[in-house]
């Protein structure tokens, strides 16, 4: 199973009247809600590779409801959730800014302060840790990590979560300039073909033979597709087409569209590995998380979306970046150091023990970890972008 990552957090901005009114005029307010977004799209990633991520004693899962381990399984599609909340949140900051001075700066700047420091020092810190992986890290520091497999650039377990932000990177090398030079209408059409363009070209290339794993899963022109998605949404806020009511319409007919897909889909193997599941089984996924996202916008402030303005999921979203660029390696530490003791975990709690002992651990430091990163590394970069406001 490929390994599954999380994008770095974003400046949580977007218009006011989403829903509440027919109006076009629009104020800067920060939605609690997104945060709660980001914070389910990362524990998906973790609960996934908590379970699934490392070698599990032998039975170890085998009392836990079939169900429940599907749900869990299921987890490596919280890197799409999160493609389309970036792609909601940095269009919308774009269209937001694009009358005003210095636009490309402040862009690329506040980009770079909110993602370089920690994405370099943590490169840094597991260049030291694992050997023979030079290869991997000196495309990292390029944002190339997605291409590994065309570099042939072996993957350390711990690093594989870079590719996606090598993706998110890719996909705003050029968006800024379509988002500033385009109408709003041709802007609306480019990420329609690109909703629907990108399974195609899947689909194509899975048919061709290419590695699902290595190169349609992972190459940035293969997952556009939720970033665009995330555009429209985006675009669609700031109309003032957007009462409650609309937007509800248009959540459901997302639903509708990833049911028809799943139905028609099924009988010729969408939920397999194969040329119908490359193409489609992001897409399935992804129109459910946009209509997600936008219910939550309409339902903002109320008793609804409680649980995604809860303290827990603030915490969990504001340190969801180093959460997910560093829970895969702390994970690998306590592997090398419980067979570096010869400890014998599983004699004592168990198999089933041995993987909660392993998911508390990992937890418990990669939380710790993200608070100081927080404090000492990241917020002293945060703190200058109100140059670049």
């Amino acid at each position: 199973m490929a390994t599954n990552t999380i994008d770095a957090p974003l400046e949580l901005v977007v218009p006011k009247p989403i829903v509440r009114t027919a109006s076009p005029a629009f104020s800067q307010q920060r939605i609690p809600e997104l945060d709660g977004i980001r914070a389910l799209a990362i524990w998906m990633v973790l609960l996934n590779h908590l379970f699934f991520g490392y070698p599990n004693p032998a039975g170890a899962l085998a009392h836990i409801p079939n169900v429940i381990l599907g749900v869990i399984s299921h987890g490596w599609l919280g890197v799409d959730l999160f493609f389309i909340l970036s792609g909601f949140l940095i269009t919308g900051i774009l269209l937001d800014s694009k009358t005003r001075p210095a636009y490309f700066r402040n862009f690329y700047s506040r980009r770079a302060l909110r993602i370089l420091p920690l994405y370099f020092t943590v490169i840094a810190l597991m260049w030291l840790c694992y050997a023979g992986a030079s290869r991997f890290f000196l495309i990292s520091l390029a944002f190339l990590a997605n291409f590994s497999h065309y570099l042939n650039a072996g993957v350390p377990h711990g690093a594989a979560v870079f590719w996606s932000l090598s993706v998110e990177e890719h996909f705003y090398l050029l968006w800024p300039l379509l988002v500033l030079y385009l109408s709003r209408r041709n802007l609306t059409i480019l990420s329609v073909l690109i909703v629907v363009g990108t399974p195609l070209l899947r689909g194509v290339c899975a048919a061709r033979g290419m590695d699902l794993d290595a190169e349609i899963y992972l190459y940035s022109w293969f997952r556009f597709d939720g970033l665009a998605l995330g555009a429209l949404l985006a675009i669609w806020v700031r109309t003032p087409y957007s009462t409650a009511r609309n937007s509800f319409k248009l959540a459901a007919l997302l639903l509708a569209g990833a049911l028809i897909i799943t139905l028609v889909g099924f009988p010729f193997g969408l939920m397999q590995r194969g040329t119908l599941g490359a193409a489609l089984r992001y897409t399935q996924s992804q129109l459910p998380f946009a209509a997600f996202i936008l219910s939550a916008l309409t339902l903002r402030a109320t008793m609804w979306t409680a649980l995604l303005r809860s303290s827990f999921a603030r915490l969990s979203g504001d340190l969801s970046y180093c959460i997910y660029l560093i829970h895969l390696a702390i994970g690998d530490a306590y592997e090398y150091l419980t067979q570096a003791l010869n400890l014998n975990v599983a004699g004592v709690v168990g198999a089933f023990g041995t993987v909660l002992v392993r998911a508390a651990v990992i937890l418990l430091v990669t939380f710790a970890v993200a608070l100081l990163s927080r404090k000492y590394l990241e917020a002293p970069f945060l703190r200058l972008k109100r140059v670049f406001s």
